[in-house]
């Protein structure tokens, strides 16, 4: 047996000192630990050339899903019968693999970066519900922007306009595929005639993304908090286009504010609501907790759009500002004007078949049915280390049409908002990433139970000690050839 040969003295030094030693270590454990453990995750989330956030941050690890649902006017030749409602069919999903990749990033001395997202889209033929060569009718989106450009001008040019628009291929739908909806694009006549006379309008063929796959500078520049000087800001922006403001909205409406969306600080409350910058509506949306969601383990808290969320002031006053005070009538609520973003199309935004919207929107067409479970803005997130567990981002795009008499095409039509497509964002952390999550968040307890075991060790050392010094058996006495006995 080791020590044989070591004095009483000896042998309480080493079991007295065994104790001490794990003892001590396991109270430094249970004070020190926190602070220790935030350090490490601090090291571990902020962004910062050579940590695995930053590599995760550049590159999406995780796979990314764009569903596109678009709607099929069934009955545009029965728009001017006052008995029967304009009708819309959902096709899809069609959806698309999306990759993230951040570019021309720049850190600044203020510990802000600022960089490009480029966007790659891939069609997932497996996932989806329809193929890309589906016929779908919808509003001529180039018509109705020409018209709703000229609403107020007097009679002289509307007449020319309407001139144009019957001769140069205005009309008032059109049937395209699904691939020149989103993604290609298609020529039109009318866009060929107004770009001879280089007009407002910035493109040679239209779709909702055309141009967008694989464009680093459609999304336009971001710059950011790194969260090397404090954590409660990381990933919150500070600029887009080098500007703080967007300039389609008055204070503070137009402010850049919350996050893109991928990223967020640590240790977050479960009553405070959150901030995404979509550039898609050129605005900042807030969310609100609601519950949680559970996965892999990992407890979540969920955010959700509101009826507030796409307020222009109706209902909550702090949102008048989304209103420009220079259009005849603000949207109702649930309906938020994009057209300042949209290149003053008669383009806005809301949640997916009108969901939380005023009923008037809904009840002036037919075909759609609010959903909570399908149609909610809603983003589950850790709230320990900030990273976000599960994503459905979802907002539907819609033109107006209103009547114009001063216009062949528009005259005695009603007025609605025409749901032209929805799309889901959709982000879900996988098992892997869950892990790694896991042991981040649950760095704390860690040092706290090792601590405990410490400590625990340390008190039996100290307990054998005592036991063997009121029994005075500390000393080795050899009795025969096959056992000790500890003696005085």
């Amino acid at each position: 047996m080791c020590c044989e040969a070591c004095s009483v003295t000896q042998r309480k030094g080493w079991i007295f000192g065994f104790g001490t030693f794990f003892t001590a270590i396991g109270i430094a454990l249970l004070i020190f630990w926190n602070g220790i453990a935030d350090n490490i995750m601090k090291k571990n989330l902020v962004i910062k050339v050579g940590t695995e956030a930053y590599n995760n941050w550049v590159e999406a690890p995780i796979p990314i899903y764009l569903e596109f649902h678009l709607f099929n006017w069934s009955n545009p030749e029965e728009i001017r019968n006052p008995n029967v409602k304009p009708h819309f069919v959902e096709m899809g999903p069609y959806v698309f693999l999306e990759k993230h990749l951040k570019q021309n990033i720049t850190f600044f001395e203020n510990n802000t970066v600022s960089y490009f997202q480029k966007r790659t889209w891939f069609f997932d033929e497996q996932r989806s519900s329809g193929s890309l060569d589906d016929m779908v009718t919808a509003a001529h989106v180039i018509t109705a922007t020409v018209a709703d450009q000229m609403r107020h001008r007097n009679k002289f040019v509307k007449k020319a306009v309407n001139f144009i628009l019957n001769h140069e291929g205005g009309e008032l739908y059109t049937t395209k595929t699904v691939r020149e909806w989103i993604f290609e694009g298609y020529k039109d006549r009318l866009i060929d005639f107004l770009n001879l006379f280089n007009t407002t309008i910035p493109y040679t063929r239209f779709g909702w993304l055309v141009d967008r796959n694989g464009s680093a500078e459609y999304d336009g520049l971001f710059t950011m908090h790194t969260g090397v000087d404090d954590m409660a800001n990381l990933g919150r922006l500070t600029h887009w286009n080098m500007k703080n403001e967007t300039g389609f909205y008055y204070a503070p409406c137009g402010t850049v504010n919350g996050t893109t969306g991928d990223l967020f600080p640590p240790h977050l409350s479960s009553k405070q609501e959150i901030t995404i910058f979509a550039t898609d509506a050129c605005r900042y949306l807030n969310l609100a907790p609601n519950g949680t969601v559970e996965k892999y383990g990992i407890t979540a808290y969920n955010w959700v759009g509101t009826m507030e969320t796409l307020d222009s002031g109706e209902n909550y006053p702090n949102q008048k500002c989304f209103c420009d005070p220079n259009v005849e009538e603000c949207p109702k609520t649930g309906v938020v004007e994009c057209k300042k973003c949209r290149n003053n199309a008669p383009i806005y935004a809301s949640f997916p078949h009108f969901y939380l919207a005023d009923r008037s929107y809904l009840d002036a067409v037919s075909g759609l049915e609010p959903d909570s479970n399908k149609h909610s803005f809603n983003l589950a997130i850790e709230p320990t280390t900030g990273i976000p567990l599960q994503v459905n981002g979802r907002l539907q795009i819609n033109m107006m049409i209103e009547p114009d008499n001063d216009f062949d095409i528009y005259r005695g039509l009603p007025k609605f908002l025409m749901p032209m497509f929805w799309f889901n964002q959709i982000a879900v952390l996988d098992e892997k990433l869950a892990s790694r999550t896991k042991l981040v968040m649950n760095l704390g307890d860690y040092g706290f139970y090792t601590g405990i075991v410490l400590i625990t060790i340390g008190g039996i050392f100290f307990i054998v000690a005592i036991v063997l010094t009121l029994t005075k058996r500390w000393k080795r006495t050899p009795i025969d050839d096959d056992e000790d006995m500890l003696t005085t």
